[in-house]
């Protein structure tokens, strides 16, 4: 779980390798939490391929409560999901 005070940005991270054509994606915010950005890290030699590092998004707290935020790992032209991610985050005043 995410601890975070209302009006404060928080950051979610996961490992990723954008090279396999496999994507993290947001795939829920609830009211409360707003989806500012995201960004991909290339870890080590970013020449490597497949290019691995890290993929992370970028959210406002934007009024107390818990919610959860889901994420899904697919390819965009594919219809399911590799891997699906839930997190609570809960927003304090």
């Amino acid at each position: 779980m995410i601890e975070v005070n209302a009006g404060d940005m928080f950051t979610v991270d996961f490992q990723a390798t954008p090279a396999t054509g496999y994507q993290w994606s947001v795939a829920g915010v609830p009211a409360g939490v707003e989806f500012l950005s995201d960004s991909f890290t290339p870890a080590g030699n970013s020449a490597a391929v497949p290019a691995t590092g890290t993929h992370t998004f970028h959210f406002l707290a934007a009024r107390p409560g818990t919610v959860e935020l889901r994420f899904v790992l697919k390819r965009s032209w594919e219809a399911t999901s590799l891997d699906e991610r839930a997190i609570q985050v809960n927003v304090t005043e």
